[in-house]
């Protein structure tokens, strides 16, 4: 993982630009899952994520992949009457910087813009953000990338409250299984549990190459 005086200095640099959402005492749990039981799948990857915040976990995953795509919209999407505090593609900004890899690149896009640029990838990943995809997105994401993905990630909290922007309940792991054994991969979920007791999961999908 990021060490603690890399943590500091991304946390103090992200701080200028807004407050934190990643920081370590919220997120380290699902981060060091997802560096154990994920990160060694996506050596030699080329991967995109959606919904990557600030990019914390592009950080973790170009140090193995062949490249790391990041999209982020930020304060393009608002929902509420009030803007969020933070538009986290400004710290998407700072991240890319820290980075300074060519193969690091991270997108102010929604997803039906970043669906335009046709990219060269063959891995998604989420994380904690499937349930936000709107149905005419997840439509979007089936037919321009995940159609050239045989590794797919979901990392996945299993919700009290479902979160309701798309009819699949994709709040439930069991539900994200379900939906991509139908698009034709082998699903294997692997559960974690933070120190408060809350359960989430990798819905980890493979499919074979034609």
């Amino acid at each position: 993982m990021v060490d603690k005086k890399e943590w500091e200095m991304l946390q103090e640099k992200w701080l200028t630009v807004g407050e934190v959402y990643q920081e370590p005492k919220r997120g380290a749990y699902k981060l060091k899952h997802f560096i154990q039981h994920c990160i060694p799948l996506l050596k030699g990857r080329k991967v995109v994520e959606i919904g990557c915040n600030a990019g914390l976990f592009g950080v973790h995953i170009i140090k193995v992949a062949e490249s790391y795509t990041g999209v982020e919209p930020g304060n393009r999407i608002r929902e509420k009457k009030s803007a969020p505090k933070t538009d986290y593609f400004k710290q998407a900004q700072i991240t890319v910087q820290y980075v300074n890899k060519p193969s690091f690149n991270i997108y102010n896009d929604l997803i039906e813009e970043y669906c335009k640029r046709d990219e060269d990838v063959n891995t998604f990943f989420a994380c904690f953000a499937l349930y936000h995809f709107r149905d005419n997105e997840i439509e979007l994401l089936k037919k321009h990338v995940w159609s050239k993905c045989d590794l797919i990630i979901i990392l996945n909290r299993e919700q009290y409250r479902p979160t309701k922007h798309n009819s699949y309940k994709f709040w439930k792991s069991k539900n994200v299984k379900k939906f991509f054994e139908g698009l034709g991969y082998k699903v294997e979920i692997i559960w974690g549990e933070s120190k408060r007791g809350k359960i989430f999961s990798e819905v980890i999908c493979k499919k074979e190459k034609a």
